[in-house]
C-alpha cells in the first residue's frame, strides 16, 4: 500500500461517527496490518486466503498478493496430500482444487514465493445423492461503513459453528474501491478463510456506468457452476444436502435475461430428487418495513407469483440495516442488514411483520429435514428472535401462537456495537515495527489531528493530500 493511500484510508476511519474507543481501535488496527506484511516478508498476502464454490468434490482458494507472483495451494485430507500450483505470475488467483471426497475435512496453506498464509480448514458438501443429512449456515449482510461493529458481528459469528455463509450484500460502501474491501477482508480473514461464503450482489458493490464495482464483486464472489467451477453473473444457484439456494440480483430491471433464469431455474429445481427446501437470497427483498421499503421492481415483474408458485419457502434479504422477520401470503422473509452499517428504524407498520429491530446481529439457520429453525442473535450478545418452520408451512413460534407481535429496539442507538471491546484485525499481532502498540500511537496522533480538524497536517505526515471518502 502506498503512503498515501495508508494516509486516505486511515483518515477515514478516525474521522468516521464511532465512539471513541472503537474508533481508535479500528484506526489502531489497520495502522498495525497496513505495513506489517510488507516489512515481515517481500511478498504479501493482501486478500485472503478465502473460500468459493465449495461443493461435495471441490472448492475454490482464491488470494490477493501485494505484487505478481505464483502461488500454490498445499491440501492435507481425506486422500492423503496433494499440491495443486497456480503458476502465472498475477496478484489474484482463483485455485481450483477437485477430486474431493465429500462431508470431509480438509486443511490447507497457499504458498507463494517467501510467504505463506495460515492454516486454513473446511468441510465440502455433503453429496445428495448419497444423503441429505441435517446443516447449519449463517447469515448476515450490510457490513459496510462501520468496521468496529462489523467486526463485533464477525467475531460473534465466529463463535457459532456452520457450514457455510450468506451475505446478502452492501459488503463494502463502494465496490470500486481496493482499500475498502482489503477492510473487508481483513475483518473477515479468519472466517472467510474457514467458512465459504456465497453472496448477493448489493447496491453498493455496483458502480455504475463504472464497471469496476461489479467486476471486483465478480472476481471475488461469482456464482458456483453445477459440476465445479465458477459463473461469472450477478445470479446463481447452488444445492447443500436437501435445499437448493437461489442468488439474485435483486439490483437488475427484472425484465430480462435475470427473470428468465430464476423461472429457469426453479422449474428445474422441481424435478429435482431429493430437494425438501428453496430459498431465495437478494439484496432489496420484496418485503420490508424499513426506509426502502418493498423491492417494486421484483413485484411489479411478478417474480412473488414466480417464487410462491416454485414452493420457496424463505427469502433473505438485507438493503435495510435492521433484523426483519415476517409472512406474506404464504411466503416467509428474514431481513437481516445489521452486520456493520448505520442502523435504520422502523419506517412504516405492516401486517406482514412479526418481528423488527434495529441491531447489529447475525441470524442462524438451521435445516434438519422438514424442520427449519432460524436464531437471530445480537452481535452484543443474547437471542434477539427465535422461531421456525416446516415444509411450506408458516412460521411456528411461541410468542406468535397467541397472535402477538414483538416490535422492538425502533429507535436503538447507531452503531452500538462499536463499544465491543472486541480484538479487531490485527489486534496483539506484534508483527511489524512497533506492532500494535505503535500503531496505537500513530492512531492517536491522527486522531488528535482530525479532531482538531487538521487534516491537511495530518496527510502532510505522510505526504499525501487531503480527501474524504464520501
Amino acid at each position: 500500500m502506498t503512503k498515501k493511500g495508508f494516509c486516505l484510508h486511515l483518515v477515514s476511519l478516525l474521522a468516521a461517527p464511532w465512539r471513541s474507543a472503537a474508533r481508535l481501535l479500528a484506526a489502531a488496527a489497520f495502522a498495525a496490518t497496513a505495513f506489517a506484511p510488507l516489512e515481515a516478508s517481500a511478498l504479501a498476502l493482501t486478500k485472503g486466503p478465502f473460500l468459493q464454490g465449495l461443493g461435495p468434490a471441490g472448492v475454490t482458494i482464491k488470494v490477493e498478493l501485494d505484487h505478481p507472483a505464483a502461488v500454490s495451494v498445499r491440501l492435507e485430507g481425506e486422500g492423503g496430500p496433494r499440491e495443486v500450483a497456480s503458476p502465472e505470475v498475477k496478484r489474484f488467483h482463483a485455485v481450483r482444487v477437485e477430486g474431493l471426497t465429500s462431508a470431509s475435512v480438509y486443511r490447507y496453506r497457499v504458498i507463494a514465493p517467501g510467504a505463506e498464509s495460515d492454516e486454513g480448514r473446511f468441510t465440502t458438501a455433503p453429496d445428495p445423492q448419497k444423503a441429505t443429512p441435517p446443516f447449519r449456515f449463517i447469515v448476515y449482510g450490510d457490513s459496510r461503513s462501520d468496521h468496529a461493529a462489523h467486526a463485533a458481528v464477525v467475531r460473534s459469528i465466529e463463535a457459532v459453528p456452520s457450514d457455510f455463509l450468506i451475505h446478502t450484500g452492501d459488503m463494502v460502501a463502494t465496490g470500486s474501491n481496493d482499500l475498502q474491501w482489503r477492510t473487508f477482508f481483513g475483518i473477515e480473514r479468519a472466517l472467510l478463510r474457514d467458512r465459504c461464503v456465497f453472496a448477493s450482489v448489493g447496491n453498493h458493490e455496483l458502480t455504475p456506468p463504472d464497471p469496476s464495482g461489479k467486476l471486483a464483486f465478480l472476481q471475488y464472489f461469482a456464482g458456483s457452476a453445477e459440476g465445479g467451477g465458477e459463473v461469472f453473473t450477478l445470479y446463481s444457484s447452488f444445492r447443500w444436502s436437501n435445499t437448493r439456494f437461489f442468488l439474485l440480483n435483486a439490483m437488475d430491471t427484472w425484465t430480462g435475461d435475470d427473470r428468465r433464469w430464476l423461472a429457469e431455474e426453479l422449474s428445474r429445481s422441481a424435478d429435482e430428487a431429493g430437494i425438501t427446501h428453496r430459498i431465495a437470497v437478494l439484496h432489496h427483498g420484496p418485503f420490508s418495513s424499513g426506509p426502502h421499503g418493498n423491492n417494486a421492481k421484483i413485484r411489479a415483474a411478478g417474480a412473488l407469483e414466480l417464487l410462491r408458485r416454485a414452493g420457496v419457502g424463505l427469502v433473505l434479504s438485507g438493503h435495510d440495516h435492521a433484523y426483519e422477520r415476517g409472512e406474506s401470503d404464504g411466503l416467509k422473509y428474514i431481513v437481516t442488514g445489521g452486520a456493520g452499517a448505520p442502523l435504520y428504524a422502523r419506517k412504516r407498520v405492516s401486517g406482514e411483520t412479526r418481528v423488527f429491530e434495529s441491531v447489529h446481529h447475525f441470524v442462524e439457520v438451521s435445516v434438519d429435514g422438514e424442520a427449519v429453525s432460524t436464531t437471530a442473535r445480537r452481535a452484543s450478545g443474547g437471542v434477539l428472535d427465535q422461531c421456525g418452520f416446516r415444509g411450506l408451512g408458516g412460521w411456528d413460534c411461541g410468542d406468535e401462537a397467541s397472535g402477538r407481535v414483538a416490535v422492538m429496539g425502533v429507535s436503538a442507538p447507531a452503531h452500538q456495537a462499536s463499544a465491543c471491546g472486541c480484538e479487531l484485525p490485527g489486534a496483539g499481532s506484534g508483527e511489524g515495527e512497533g506492532g500494535f502498540l505503535g500503531a496505537i500511537g500513530v492512531a492517536a496522533g491522527l486522531w488528535a489531528a482530525v479532531r482538531r480538524g487538521r487534516r491537511s497536517a495530518v496527510c502532510g505526515t505522510f505526504g499525501c493530500e487531503s480527501s474524504r471518502e464520501a
